[in-house]
């Protein structure tokens, strides 16, 4: 077997277990602990949730400057950063008693798992690849695993341990074992071409932020890649107006998620296949199209086709979302730069899942019908990714995988 495939197989077992210890900060973990926290610290909702918010924001406004890490540093050691943020968050949670420091862990949390370790995981699988699509996809799994794990194992601790001592046994699983465990995987890595400069001994030129930020291509791509998340956000803290609305009853609704889910996991398979045979803009051009058909469903169609048709649009679109992302930028702007590039659309992210819920809350409150609505949407999901893609350069999506950096 190839060095190269070596790395492409060590890169994406990487993505994935890095993806999955990421988990730790992610909102949907971070949440099953909500109430105990909110009853032992005497939070009501409101606190809790600007907590959260400040810490979510903050974390994610240091992304556009610490995406570059991937690029800067050997991802050994990149990880041990990202990491050790994300033990230290775990720490936190477990001695906190009073909103500061739990505000500090929150955020600690926020910026090492949500933040640098999936951000390490998916630039791994992006720039070591083989068949990117399908490295990248694989790295993918490791978040849907997590979600579909990691609850189970919490409740079921929480029925015999303390929620302090449920942290604690988090920050022994991240420092532990996953800390030593993707140093090791990481090691054989080769270095990113940024790092090691060209053969005759001279550095790459470099690409900064505030050209990045100028260029129409990483411009026209954030109008696409940041509406599945701004979408998806919308959707889930409004469900209960959306429930209301259409007579969906609690039990319904979790059966929405379960078709959400299912739909996330077979479009993240078959989006990394579709990237490697098609290219990743073509992919691009049409992957928000079940965003379309979600939205019509719930502006235009039946109370249960109107349910079943949201969430299974919006998973399809949400399991590619990562895939065409991480490939578009390691395509359209190289694997050298890939940590800077995704940390900025990182941060866009962040400031774009901040901004959703309002703007939808105010689509409500006006009174605004939700089929005009769906039909906006799905109107700009159709027309604006054909219209991006002309930025995007004219050999994004044709080359062939790019094989990473070299081996030396």
């Amino acid at each position: 077997m190839t060095p190269l495939r070596i790395h492409h197989r060590r890169a994406a077992a990487f993505g994935f277990s890095a993806a999955l210890v990421s988990s730790i900060g992610q909102t949907f973990f971070i949440g099953l602990f909500g109430l105990s926290v909110r009853n032992d610290l005497a939070l009501d909702d409101s606190h809790w949730g600007a907590l959260y918010a400040l810490a979510t924001l903050g974390s994610g406004l240091l992304m556009f400057s610490l995406g570059e890490l991937a690029d800067r540093l050997p991802m050994k050691q990149a990880i041990t950063v990202a990491l050790s943020v994300l033990g230290l968050g775990a720490i936190l949670m477990a001695v906190a008693n009073g909103p500061v420091l739990l505000l500090i862990g929150l955020f600690c949390l926020r910026l090492g798992g949500q933040g640098l370790t999936g951000h390490m995981a998916i630039v791994t699988a992006a720039r070591h690849a083989r068949r990117r699509g399908r490295s990248l996809a694989t790295a993918a799994f490791g978040f849907i695993a997590g979600e579909a794990l990691l609850p189970v194992a919490v409740i079921a601790m929480l029925g015999w341990l303390d929620w302090r001592w449920v942290w604690v046994c988090a920050a022994m699983l991240v420092l532990g074992v996953a800390l030593p465990a993707l140093r090791a995987a990481a090691a054989p890595l080769p270095r990113a071409v940024a790092m090691v400069g060209l053969q005759d001994g001279a550095p790459p030129p470099r690409l900064r932020r505030r050209h990045l930020v100028r260029k129409p291509a990483f411009l026209a791509a954030l109008t696409v890649v940041l509406v599945s998340p701004f979408v998806v956000t919308a959707v889930f803290l409004h469900q209960g107006t959306l429930s209301t609305l259409h007579g969906w009853t609690p039990a319904q609704v979790a059966w929405g998620f379960i078709g959400f889910a299912a739909a996330q996991t077979a479009s993240t398979w078959l989006s990394g296949h579709w990237v490697d045979r098609h290219g990743v803009t073509r992919v691009f051009r049409v992957y928000l199209l079940p965003v379309a058909a979600a939205t019509l469903a719930l502006g235009f169609g039946p109370p249960s086709l109107a349910l079943w048709g949201l969430f299974v649009g919006l998973g399809a679109t949400a399991g590619a979302n990562s895939v065409v992302s991480g490939a578009l930028w390691a395509e359209v702007f190289g694997v050298d730069s890939l940590g800077m590039v995704r940390g900025m659309y990182t941060g866009f992210m962040v400031i774009a899942t901040a901004l959703s819920p309002l703007v939808f809350g105010l689509a409500l409150e006006t009174a605004a019908p939700i089929a005009h609505v769906a039909a906006g949407v799905a109107a700009y999901v159709i027309v604006v990714p054909w219209l991006a893609a002309r930025w995007l350069g004219a050999n994004a999506g044709h080359r062939p995988p790019a094989s990473g950096p070299p081996d030396s």
